[in-house]
């Protein structure tokens, strides 16, 4: 059996941010360094055969560093996509490898405008003919919906907090962490593709916005990604709005 994946992202600036720092990699496209993000969304189909890989990018560290390092982090996926054909090394050892080379590109960008705090939050996602990889650092997150149960796919990589708190616990693992001073671990996860699976990839300025509960609605009722990416939007902007919100999601065809 072969798949069709149907694929839709959308990028806004928010109600809130001055600045977008977020960014991605779909279909080969990234955002430039300065963006508002997208007008309208952007769509794509592929037949599955060759790798297929989409990934999401949260920038952070204050003035203009958090889109700085996002754009770093895209860029480096942008000159080396990954693909698994003709490598000798196992799929999970190679997007190890792929994490640590987006890592080192941000913490050269950090050393080059001597800026002390600088990163990015990154989820990627890979499809092959019958296999997905997913790998995260940070807590932008994958989500998977299969016949009417959501599934976080990823690990969210914040401080443990004691008690209730009201503010956003801060980040153990993203790009930009200097090697020298920690080990960054990326989550890796491999599965298997069925027909009618969802995928959704996101910011935390979607997560923060709308409930676990509230987004498998609607993925399981859009008929369309982009449909699916529009009402995700326009719920995370009704509620507040108050982060940059970068949603993408996928049909399994």
């Amino acid at each position: 059996m072969s798949y069709v994946l149907e694929a839709a992202l959308s990028c806004n600036i928010g109600k809130i941010r001055r600045n977008n720092e977020d960014n991605f990699f779909f279909d080969g496209q990234i955002l430039n360094s300065v963006s508002g993000g997208l007008k309208e969304p952007l769509r794509m189909e592929r037949r599955l055969g060759k790798e297929v890989c989409l990934a999401v990018f949260d920038g952070m560290g204050g003035e203009s560093y958090g889109e700085l390092a996002s754009y770093a982090a895209a860029d480096l996926l942008r000159s080396t996509p990954p693909t698994f054909q003709d490598r000798h090394i196992p799929k999970e050892q190679y997007l190890d490898r792929l994490l640590r080379d987006m890592n080192a590109a941000v913490v050269a960008k950090a050393r080059e405008l001597g800026a002390a705090r600088m990163g990015s939050t990154v989820v990627l996602v890979s499809f092959r003919k019958k296999q997905v990889y997913v790998c995260n650092l940070g807590d932008s997150r994958a989500y998977r919906l299969r016949d009417g149960e959501l599934l976080q796919l990823t690990a969210d990589h914040v401080m443990p907090s004691e008690g209730p708190v009201k503010r956003k616990m801060p980040l153990t693992q993203h790009l930009g962490i200097d090697p020298e001073e920690l080990q960054i671990e990326p989550f890796i996860a491999e599965g298997e593709i069925r027909r009618g699976d969802r995928y959704l990839l996101c910011s935390d300025g979607l997560t923060d916005m709308l409930s676990d509960e509230e987004i498998a609605e609607v993925l399981g009722r859009a008929e369309r990604a982009e449909d699916a990416v529009r009402i995700l939007q326009d719920l995370a902007l009704y509620r507040g709005g108050k982060d940059n919100v970068t949603i993408l999601v996928c049909r399994i065809l």
